[in-house]
């Protein structure tokens, strides 16, 4: 994650970046090395969530240098929705309720969940699961 590295890292990897070639010195031996590679990074936005008033360099705080040495920058939004959150925060949890080793369903035969009633489904298997000992 570029937004959580140090001045010193970014500076690293802007050397690599740009010059294609890391600079070391360690234990008495200076060196430069080759650094062609590709990199992909990600970066979350400064206030929690993406503003599309800001600029791209604003909205991810990093330096137009380092910005400009990708080939390409791409945004990835959520756009909250209370209704499709909720349902894949039930999907999630559910998920990991039906792979738990400890965890089956009364009804076997039945391989849909049930959608009218989410949170019976959600009780019936933390009663499933053992109790911590």
């Amino acid at each position: 994650e570029f937004d959580r590295m140090n001045d010193e890292d970014r500076t690293s990897i802007h050397e690599a970046m740009e010059q294609q070639s890391i600079s070391i010195s360690k234990a008495g031996i200076v060196t430069t090395l080759s650094a062609r590679c590709s990199i992909i990074a990600a970066a979350n936005p400064t206030k929690g969530r993406y503003d599309p008033s800001l600029s791209f360099a604003q909205n991810v705080d990093l330096t137009e240098p380092i910005l400009s040495r990708f080939d390409v920058l791409c945004t990835v939004r959520d756009v909250p929705d209370v209704v499709q959150d909720d349902r894949l925060a039930n999907f999630v949890v559910e998920s990991h309720f039906l792979s738990h080793p400890s965890f089956s369903l009364s009804s076997s035969s039945s391989s849909s969940l049930p959608e009218d009633d989410d949170d019976s489904l959600l009780d019936d298997s933390l009663d499933a699961l053992p109790s911590p000992s």
